[in-house]
């Protein structure tokens, strides 16, 4: 089979989200090779495991004349005393590097994966910045999102930072973001992390 017909069409922001995920750049047609295809799912793969292993390991060291302290952690666990950030993302692997990045900077750090638990979540606390992916799972729902959000903050009179983080390098989503209100919009490109961090230390 020649190369030519080697190949596959997939849906454009599909094909977006999944370079999303590693950090790379798609190649902005929709016809690419199955080899193309196939080398990213690995890439993918790779990045899934490699995130497993760098889970914090518990603390097994011995405690001496103290008792077992046994509890369910609640979603709803937080410390007040630090400023808080919601991380609303439908892949794990995502609010998973988010998670680790922000308690590195020293926030407390809340998760949703759809947009009604996360609108329930945002009305219980005040966040200092909320990151939110705009396609959870399309960008229909990710503007709804956006919108109740910003009426929310400007309801309770905050200063909350909403800001949208997605692997869509469309120029109409960034424009109906920030029309909607959001703070700051990243594309998931090769520096997207670095970008993130500026706009925390701003915070």
């Amino acid at each position: 089979m020649s190369e030519e017909r080697r190949t596959i069409e997939v849906d454009n922001e599909f094909l977006e989200s999944l370079y999303g995920l590693v950090g790379q750049i798609p190649p902005g047609e929709k016809n690419i090779t199955l080899d193309l295809l196939k080398n990213l799912l690995i890439e993918i793969k790779r990045k899934i495991e490699q995130a497993k292993t760098e889970e914090p390991e518990e603390n097994t060291q011995p405690v001496e004349n103290k008792k077992p302290v046994i509890r369910n952690i609640q979603e709803e666990d937080y410390d007040e005393n630090k400023k808080a950030v919601l991380i609303v993302d439908d892949l794990g692997v995502i609010t998973y590097q988010l998670g680790v990045m922000f308690r590195n900077l020293g926030y407390d750090v809340t998760i949703a994966k759809e947009i009604y638990d996360a609108i329930n979540k945002f009305k219980k606390r005040q966040y200092k910045m909320v990151v939110m992916d705009l396609f959870i799972p399309t960008d229909r729902e990710g503007f709804l999102l956006l919108d109740e959000l910003v009426k929310l903050s400007k309801m309770a009179d905050n200063s909350t930072i909403i800001g949208v983080m997605t692997a869509s390098s469309k120029k109409e989503h960034r424009q109906m973001c920030m029309k909607k209100g959001a703070d700051f919009y990243i594309e998931k490109v090769d520096d997207w992390q670095n970008e993130l961090v500026e706009y925390c230390e701003k915070g």
